[in-house]
């Protein structure tokens, strides 16, 4: 047992339970801290150990508040499934340490929070939600590079909530189960006062930008084909987005509602 005194000149120290309220990332998280305390003062210290508990504490606390997955309730999911870290990063195109992190208490993003409950949950993945394919955040960075090199000109900016991004990625997408039978990326999509949106872009505009593209399944010849297409048709942000706009899949679904890809039969753009 560690023995620790005051630096105050008090003595010895006490080891006790101290709850505390931690405030992170806008959201007050209580916490029990073992800490040592001065009787004569009240003053209390952590030690390194305790430390790393605390850490570990706010991360589960937090997750919990949030609606995140925990990372017992990721090991369970995955163990349940009768599958290997290794098993769960490569269907997710994740390297095998963001698992690990995850599993010992890293906080995933909201939207890694949702491939994680694809790839675990009882039900199969490939559905007319995410058209026939586990979503792929590096697929998507690899699909927005390939319009970049068809339009001449990057269609993910910092800033501007994807809005025009979404349009082409959309089209690629839908295109690509119309012809292909499945879609490009794995993405969900939901009808916005501004067009069809990549469901939660918020939360995965930051990850799209900051994935390897290298971690993805390249692309076909038959889906650079179909990126060209729409490239050529829709040159301009303003005639994908006005495009998108009069599509019945947009039009004729809720506002807030996912965008089915069975609308993929249905898309009215015709491509040059």
């Amino acid at each position: 047992m560690i023995q620790m005194n005051c630096p105050k000149g008090h003595g010895a120290m006490e080891q006790k339970e101290i709850e505390k309220i931690i405030p992170f990332k806008g959201i007050d998280i209580a916490v029990i801290e073992e800490a040592y305390v001065c009787p004569e003062c009240g003053l209390s210290a952590g030690t390194v150990e305790s430390a790393g508990k605390i850490q570990q504490a706010i991360a589960e606390a937090y997750r919990k508040k949030t609606g995140l997955l925990s990372g017992g309730e990721i090991k369970t999911l995955r163990q349940k499934k009768g599958i290997t870290q290794e098993d769960l990063a490569a269907v997710m195109d994740v390297g095998i340490a963001s698992i690990k992190r995850w599993e010992t208490g890293a906080i995933q993003s909201r939207s890694m929070d949702q491939a994680l409950r694809r790839h675990l949950s009882e039900s199969p993945a490939f559905d007319n939600i995410t058209g026939n394919r586990r979503l792929s955040i590096p697929r998507i960075l690899r699909v927005a590079l390939a319009f970049k090199e068809a339009l001449g000109r990057a269609i993910l900016k910092e800033d501007d909530r994807m809005l025009f991004a979404a349009k082409y990625l959309w089209y690629a997408d839908m295109f690509a189960v119309k012809l292909l039978g499945r879609s490009m990326t794995g993405a969900t999509y939901a009808h916005l006062p501004y067009g069809p949106q990549l469901n939660n872009y918020r939360d995965l505009l930051g990850d799209i930008q900051n994935a390897d593209p290298e971690e993805a399944e390249p692309l076909s010849t038959e889906e650079l084909d179909i990126i060209r297409k729409i490239s050529k048709t829709f040159p301009e942000d303003r005639m994908v987005y006005d495009a998108a706009h009069k599509e019945p899949a947009w039009i004729e679904t809720p506002n807030g509602n996912f965008i089915p890809y069975d609308w993929a039969d249905r898309i009215v753009a015709r491509l040059q």
